[in-house]
């Protein structure tokens, strides 16, 4: 766990000024994430403008936006009770950490709905060629947990082959002994899960899975759906090695107490076989093949 990647120190009387891993992964996901789907846009465009790349480009920059916000705003609505309603100034010191992953993904999905619509684009189309990124995305921001000591996972035996331990300054040491777990004398948390790595593989599986799946579709929209069924499956598998109290756990419909993501998990899975239903009617027929646009002699 390493946390912070650059400490600058004080500059021009700020600071101080640091580089943290997590903000680096992320900015590396996106990156990484908009050239690859702006390659794929050339790749199947066979329009007169052949702007498909440019508008890619353009929905994740607002991606980046919107998606910051909504699993700012996610994660404020989850804490409201426990943090925010006693230090509202709290909701705007962001280095203090604090984005949930789903918030920025469904945030971001209406956003591209209502952007799609708007440049009259087909959104199952331009979702086909985002969604295996938003995988690849989530396994370099869980990374960036694993670095910054969040999303830490439950106790384990100290003989368990996979057990890790945070230092003192780390989210997960400062919770455990704020929740009277270990002492304020400590130097280490307890050993935990790693779970940070476990989604982080789930989600290279699921983006390989994916990019296969991308070239053999049958219509627009496949790709995308599958992730929305299958993700919401595999994260509601790592919560139950989840820790952190931070993420909200209640009781659901009497029958047992899940955390917000397993709960949203549950409606998102739902929602994805429910549009698959509602579009059974491009089962019929292979999607068709997107060719270059002929170039003259």
């Amino acid at each position: 766990m390493h946390p912070v990647l650059f400490d600058f120190g004080t500059v021009f009387g700020f600071g101080p000024i640091r580089l943290h891993i997590y903000g680096v992964m992320i900015a590396l996901a996106f990156l990484v994430g908009m050239q690859l789907a702006a390659r794929e846009a050339r790749r199947v465009d066979t329009s007169p403008n052949r702007d498909l790349d440019k508008f890619i480009l353009d929905l994740c920059f607002w991606i980046l936006i919107v998606s910051m916000i909504g699993s700012r705003v996610y994660f404020i609505m989850v804490n409201w009770g426990t943090e925010y309603s006693r230090d509202p100034m709290k909701m705007f010191r962001i280095w203090e950490g604090g984005l949930v992953f789903y918030g920025g993904l469904l945030s971001a999905i209406g956003f591209s709905v209502y952007y799609s619509w708007r440049k009259g684009h087909d959104f199952f189309m331009v979702a086909d060629m985002l969604v295996p990124f938003v995988a690849l995305g989530a396994m370099f921001g869980r990374l960036g947990c694993f670095a910054s000591g969040c999303c830490w996972g439950h106790a384990v035996d100290p003989d368990f082959p996979l057990a890790v331990q945070f230092p003192e300054g780390s989210l997960a040491f400062s919770s455990m002994v704020r929740n009277g777990i270990i002492g304020a004398d400590a130097h280490w948390t307890v050993h935990i899960h790693p779970v940070q790595l476990y989604d982080s593989f789930g989600e290279l599986i699921i983006f390989s899975i994916l990019m296969l799946m991308r070239a053999r579709k049958r219509f627009h929209g496949q790709v995308f759906l599958v992730f929305l069924f299958f993700y919401p499956l595999w994260r509601s598998i790592v919560e139950t090695f989840r820790g952190d109290k931070e993420r909200g756990v209640y009781d659901f419909l009497g029958l047992a107490k899940l955390s917000v993501a397993q709960i949203t998990s549950i409606c998102v899975a739902i929602a994805a076989l429910i549009i698959l239903f509602a579009l059974r009617g491009r089962f019929t027929k292979v999607a068709e093949p997107t060719l270059p646009a002929p170039t003259k002699a």
